[in-house]
């Protein structure tokens, strides 16, 4: 009977689609007040100007000329931080980074002076060559898909289990995603990660484009120069390139605390460059200076004046100080900063996206949350439910008092993921009613069968040459630790069985069939129409670190044997193959049974079929029959 299955399997033509996530371009700043976005907040505009009577025809133009000064210094400045960067590193990724973040993104609303825009231009034009391709960009957001994850395990893998994390998730989480930040500034903390499965020469930027910075460095001070006497601005505040070398090798000091102590030392020429005080403000938190932190962060927000369409500075400076504030701050005020994180999030900026999430359900604001987590996934971005671990890490934030749309779209998304085992979606599922549990789950019922395993393969309707039984499982039900037992009732006798061999169906990987030896003889069945309930139990012990009450996840599967026409069983092997296939993400042609096989005996004109019978969950009783679960209150089972 499994030769026949084989063979139908074999009759399909289909192939795999592979899925390829390409999020675009490296994500980009903006700026508070970008355009579409309305006036800034409050503690985002520039110093407050010393108040005069409004008949004084010179207030608006004070204002109008500091606004300008600044806009243009930090213009001229973070073009030289980028350029700094770009050689100082020597890596394509990083000048790609400065590309599609900084140089491409400035907020021509913002940028006073035309002179400015050509600057970008010619800088734009230079660095074109040198960006990474689409392919190059994909495996390194796929890496930091990677340490993201890799960063949730080491914080969580103590705690998974914890009853405090269960009830109240977010902060562990949340300090997490916070930590590997977006990949703006994870690439350059993490740079060998990213360069492991690569040769060092492949990063490094062109000869050409090396010398053409060079060059370019020399025009930007000639511009530098004339911009800053039109603007009437201080030399002092200009950034020259010792300074800038300087600050970027202290960037890239591991020590958060040294690093904290030299950022401090360069106050005065920094002091009104915004990403000064976020690199200053992290390094503060990391060496637990709460209080020096915060300021460094409102000393941003305050000197932030927007150059950006979506600043990736802004994001994390707002998303630092939520961590910072969320327990004793102001809830609308932190609504604020989780604002300004999205403002300046790309759509592949899924980590900031997911923190605001998390940040909004913390709040009580499901809403909100769950718009959040839905744009995640819209955008194809599921790396924070995509394996076991992350779903241990991340779950119960994500659906602890979720919207019922959310819900459903996260554990449709996790069910369709053969990464994931079923216990890992039995624990997800925690206090859910076990109705509940199976209606989510019953297309893996589906899947299940049970048949003879041996038979001749010149002779497909000789079906009972062997008294095997093959049981077929969906292939992510077979985790570590799970007891499959088969246990066999007859008029005469009762008996269990363990499986013998272990393989996956052929051509159909997600499928996994167990052999059983030696269970029962089919010809006696249907001989003497003899009647047998096969019981196939599943038990999953829970692990050591799960504090739950239950000492098992049980699933208890009854068949009972039923005589029916070899061409009836046919029938029914045939709609299950077209079943899984409808599954598959490339669809075969429906098999269609043929009526031209000779005439056999009146024996062998009869075969014996597992007919499914129930299903008991946890102890639950439910209807279960070849065409599905039967959740019909009024349906009966003993």
């Amino acid at each position: 009977m499994l030769q026949i299955l084989y063979k139908h399997i074999d009759k399909l033509k289909y192939g795999w689609v592979i899925m390829g996530i390409v999020w675009g371009s490296i994500m980009g700043p903006m700026a508070l007040w970008a355009e579409g976005q309305g006036a800034p907040p409050p503690d985002t505009q520039p110093a407050a100007q010393p108040q005069r009577s409004p008949k004084t025809p010179s207030a608006s133009a004070t204002v109008d000329k500091a606004l300008q000064q600044q806009q243009v210094l930090q213009c001229l400045n973070q073009i030289a931080v980028s350029l700094t960067h770009i050689l100082n590193y020597n890596d394509k990724v990083v000048l790609d980074q400065e590309y599609n973040t900084i140089i491409n993104n400035l907020n021509l609303n913002n940028i006073p002076d035309a002179d400015i825009i050509t600057l970008l231009q010619e800088l734009m034009d230079l660095l074109t060559i040198s960006k990474i391709n689409d392919q190059e960009r994909e495996y390194l957001l796929t890496t930091y898909d990677k340490n993201v994850q890799n960063e949730l395990k080491n914080r969580l893998r103590s705690k998974i289990f914890d009853t405090d994390l269960l009830i109240n998730p977010y902060t562990t989480i949340l300090s997490a995603f916070l930590n590997v930040g977006s990949f703006y500034f994870n690439y350059r903390s993490q740079m060998g990660t990213y360069k492991k499965e690569k040769e060092e020469k492949f990063w490094q930027i062109e000869s050409k484009t090396i010398q053409g910075i060079n060059t370019f460095y020399k025009k930007l001070l000639k511009y530098s120069w004339d911009l800053m006497q039109r603007y009437d601005i201080a030399d002092e505040w200009r950034l020259n390139e010792k300074q800038l070398s300087d600050y970027t090798a202290i960037l890239k000091e591991p020590d958060m605390a040294l690093r904290y102590r030299k950022l401090e030392r360069i106050e005065s020429s920094f002091q009104k460059f915004p990403p000064y005080w976020y690199y200053r403000g992290q390094a503060a938190q990391e060496t637990d200076q709460k209080e020096a932190a915060l300021k460094c962060y409102q000393t941003f927000q305050k000197i932030h004046l927007g150059i950006m369409r979506k600043d990736p500075y802004a994001a994390s400076v707002a998303m630092s100080k939520t961590m910072l504030t969320q327990e004793q701050g102001d809830p609308q005020k932190v609504k604020a900063d989780l604002e300004r994180t999205l403002a300046n999030s790309e759509d592949s900026d899924w980590g900031n996206i997911l923190f605001a999430a998390l940040q909004y359900a913390r709040l009580g604001d499901a809403d909100m949350a769950g718009k959040l987590i839905l744009r995640n996934l819209d955008n194809g971005n599921n790396a924070f439910i995509d394996s076991p671990d992350m779903i241990r890490s991340v779950g119960p934030a994500l659906l602890l008092n979720a919207r019922a749309d959310v819900f459903d779209r996260v554990m449709n998304t996790v069910l369709e993921n053969d990464k994931v085992k079923n216990y890992d979606v039995l624990w997800l599922y925690g206090q859910l009613r076990n109705r509940d549990i199976l209606k989510r789950i019953e297309p893996e019922f589906n899947r299940v069968m049970l048949l003879f395993a041996k038979k001749s393969a010149f002779n497909p309707f000789n079906l009972f040459t062997g008294d095997n039984l093959a049981l077929l499982l969906p292939t992510r039900w077979m985790a570590d630790n799970l007891a499959i037992t088969l246990h066999v009732s007859t008029e005469t006798k009762e008996q269990d069985f363990k499986s013998d061999k272990t393989a996956l169906l052929p051509d159909f990987p997600e499928i996994t069939v167990l052999t059983f030896e030696n269970v029962l003889s089919g010809k006696s069945f249907i001989k003497k129409k003899r009647l047998a309930e096969i019981s196939v139990a599943l038990v999953r012990e829970k692990l050591l670190s799960d504090p739950g009450e239950k000492e098992a996840y049980n699933i208890e599967m009854y068949f009972q044997t039923h005589v029916l026409p070899a061409d009836a069983q046919q029938a029914k092997l045939i709609k299950y193959t077209n079943y899984l296939n409808s599954t598959r993400s490339v669809k075969a042609p429906p098999i269609v049974a043929k009526e031209n096989h000779p005439k056999k005996k009146a024996s062998g004109d009869l075969a014996l079929w597992f007919a499914k019978e129930k299903i008991v969950l946890n102890g639950e009783a439910f209807l279960w029959t070849d065409g599905g679960v039967v959740f019909d209150s009024g349906a009966m089972v003993k």
